[in-house]
């Protein structure tokens, strides 16, 4: 008698792979844009909110210089690989200001700007919020109450006064400046209104400062992309001091730790030159989706900026497409972040 052959044991899930990883918790789900109108709306006026609370609570500006100084701006959907973002409803956001259909509404006591937008379209009021924290400027609220973390004051160990710019505040007054500067400064200020002041410096010396009517030595201003610069410096001193090995090395975001992910082909040096190849998918009213390059989000959604940059999708060969956006330099931010809370968790 012979016997019954045994049947050929079928793994489960042949597809997928099971090896364990300790050293990761998987890929990061991807983040999507909302490229709706209504989104599209809800992130204008956002975006509103938060450049009032700045100039009002951060810079201090009186609200009759905000208001005179203050130029609104249109979100647009992010662009694709080959084109530029798509253009906002600007004649229609500029139409709806002069109808009175947005209204401004800050609250000193609590150092909050909201902005609210009555459309007919939409049959119904889209509002978004900022304040201002101290330490931290303006956040964005959006549609939210409050923030979503509880911000504190970071107390700093400054070396004082009697030390020299940039470790002090000792400022020696700079030497009078060449006459064509002079006529050049005056120029540039004139057709540039909106601009609270200009300081030219060497890393010994301040060489010129100006402001203009509304400006002053010791009136804050915000940094916005100015932020990328100091980023960029804080990985070098990283590496310097030994934290991070090299800019050639995997970025080694939180999110982006499973070498089995896409991600893992990022290096510090393609976050650096904006050449990451981050991007997100977006939808649109009609259902269609597209791919988007992020450089305004991070001003206008009232959410996690290191964790949205970590969660989008590698949409080119890193290395290979250079492209102006936020998503690297905050990717970079995440990194920063995680480095001080590994080594000093008490903190």
């Amino acid at each position: 008698m012979s016997e019954k052959a045994e049947t050929p044991t079928v793994p489960v899930e042949p597809v997928f792979d099971r090896t364990p990883q300790p050293f990761a918790d998987g890929l990061p789900d991807p983040i999507v844009y909302d490229g709706s109108f209504h989104a599209i709306r809800q992130r204008t006026v956002n975006f509103a909110a938060k450049r009032f609370a700045d100039m009002l609570y951060v810079s201090g500006l009186p609200p009759d210089v905000a208001a005179r100084h203050f130029r609104w701006r249109a979100v647009p959907l992010p662009g694709g690989l080959s084109r530029r973002p798509a253009a906002g409803d600007q004649a229609a956001l500029d139409a709806a200001y002069r109808g009175g259909n947005i209204t401004i509404e800050p609250d000193d006591a609590e150092q909050r700007v909201t902005v609210a937008w009555d459309d007919p379209d939409l049959q119904q009021r889209v509002t978004g919020a900022a304040t201002a924290r101290p330490g931290y400027g303006s956040i964005l609220l959006g549609p939210h109450a409050v923030p979503a973390f509880h911000p504190q004051s970071i107390a700093r160990a400054l070396p004082g006064g009697a030390h020299a710019w940039p470790f002090g505040d000792a400022v020696d007054p700079p030497a009078p400046p060449p006459v064509k500067l002079v006529a050049a400064l005056r120029t540039f200020f004139a057709n540039s209104p909106g601009l609270y002041g200009i300081l030219i410096a060497s890393p010994e010396q301040v060489l010129v400062e100006r402001y203009n009517t509304f400006g002053a030595p010791d009136r804050a201003t915000p940094s916005w992309s100015m932020n990328k610069a100091f980023t960029c410096t804080l990985i070098g001193r990283l590496i310097q001091e030994g934290w991070l090995a090299s800019v050639y090395d995997p970025a080694p975001a939180p999110l982006w730790r499973d070498p089995r992910g896409i991600h893992h082909q990022i290096t510090l040096d393609h976050l650096l030159r904006m050449r990451s190849g981050l991007a997100f998918p977006v939808i649109h009213d009609d259902g269609r989706i597209s791919i988007g390059f992020e450089n305004g989000a991070v001003y206008q959604d009232a959410g996690d900026a290191f964790e949205a940059a970590q969660r989008s999708i590698v949409a080119t060969q890193p290395g290979a497409v250079f492209r102006y956006v936020n998503s690297g330099v905050n990717a970079l931010g995440a990194i920063i972040r995680d480095q001080i809370e590994r080594t000093f968790p008490a903190i």
